[in-house]
């Protein structure tokens, strides 16, 4: 016991260095991001999305089994292509559009399913020409999503409101699960995420669906159900891409996808629930903004 009690000093230290270096550095990429959102005009933005999608592509790359330089550059080119196939038909072939939104949906179906079956699905997180094509269709698909919101009637201010609701949802499940955290989510997957977690992140994110009819909506009394319900979809997308993502890693043996963001780990690490919540919203977005 008096072992225990000379290390928690030090086990609090690095928990509040770690939640410091995560507030800043996700500070920084906040700013970095609304400032390209607000100022980049569209074919520019999705150029420093294609570059964000290409580095998350490295690490699930590394992820999913690619060590050699020459495995990565093949994987890069297969990206790239896949975006730029996408970009020259958000032009004017919508049909294409849709199928490329709906496969990246149909996978993160595919994806809680793994999640849920964890650790009897972990082969099927072992095997490498699955990973490969399941990476060309998550991330180019999250790209796309990107773009089309960006590219929508008011869509800076819908692109940063999603990006914004991802933060609150984790932000509000970091912090309710440091304090009320009792009963695991999925420990098989995730020891350290828990219900209460889950709870104080879906609280967050309705709130943040508050304040986006509100925001957006003529009438926003009148909104806010489905705003509401919106934000509750989103947050389940994004609870599904991160869980996956940590499945991905556990199967692996790793605990971060990469090192570049300090508290954060990896880029996935980081943008996991944007990548699955983003086709979400793309879908389903129009829709409830046509309605109200």
């Amino acid at each position: 016991m008096a072992v225990l009690l000379r290390n928690r000093p030090h086990e609090n230290r690095s928990r509040t260095l770690v939640l410091k270096l995560r507030v800043v550095s996700g500070l920084a990429l906040a700013v970095v991001m609304i400032a390209a959102i607000l100022y980049l005009q569209t074919p520019w933005l999705a150029a420093l999305l294609l570059v964000l999608s290409l580095v998350a592509a490295r690490e699930w790359a590394k992820l999913a089994g690619i060590v050699t330089r020459a495995g990565w550059l093949v994987y890069a080119i297969s990206i790239a292509a896949t975006v730029a196939i996408l970009w020259v038909a958000s032009e004017g072939w919508p049909t294409v559009v849709r199928a490329a939104l709906l496969a990246a949906l149909a996978f993160w179906v595919l994806g809680l399913g793994v999640v849920v079956t964890y650790p009897r699905s972990r082969q099927v997180l072992l095997l490498k020409p699955v990973m490969i094509a399941a990476g060309v269709v998550a991330l180019p698909g999250a790209w796309l999503a990107l773009v089309q919101v960006a590219s929508a009637s008011r869509g800076a201010e819908l692109l940063i409101w999603l990006l914004a609701s991802a933060a609150a949802a984790d932000i509000g499940a970091y912090f309710a699960g440091r304090r009320f955290g009792r009963r695991r989510l999925a420990p098989a997957v995730s020891p350290g995420k828990t219900w209460e977690g889950a709870g104080g992140g879906a609280i967050a994110a309705l709130a943040w669906g508050v304040v986006g009819a509100a925001y957006f909506s003529a009438g926003p009394l009148r909104s806010v159900p489905a705003w509401l319900c919106l934000s509750l979809v989103l947050f389940l997308a994004a609870v599904a891409g991160d869980l996956f993502e940590s499945a991905f890693k556990r199967a692996r043996g790793v605990k971060d996808s990469g090192g570049i963001l300090p508290g954060h780990g990896g880029v996935l690490d980081r943008i996991d629930s944007v990548i699955a919540s983003a086709p979400v919203f793309a879908v389903l977005a129009p829709v409830v903004l046509e309605v109200l």
